[in-house]
């Protein structure tokens, strides 16, 4: 996540790419990918809690696509 920022952080945590809720299976076997803690605890919490992040980027906008600032409504043109 940071690198698609375009800056370079100390990833410190190992995350569950699909969280595993509580499933021993999923916990020990699922992919993992490793995160600094800024992106851990408050992107990736975001992103599973909302469906999307808030982060706003340099331009000032919301960076993540599937924030519903930047999904086009069926109804507009």
């Amino acid at each position: 996540m940071c690198l698609q920022e375009g800056r370079v952080e100390r990833a410190v945590i190992a995350d569950h790419v699909i969280p595993h809720r509580g499933d021993v299976n999923m916990f020990w076997l699922g992919s993992l990918q490793s995160l600094c803690v800024t992106h851990h605890s408050k992107t990736k919490q975001q992103i599973e809690n909302k469906g999307y992040s808030r982060d706003i980027g340099a331009d000032g906008f919301p960076s993540d696509p599937e924030h519903p600032f930047n999904v086009v409504s069926k109804g507009s043109s």
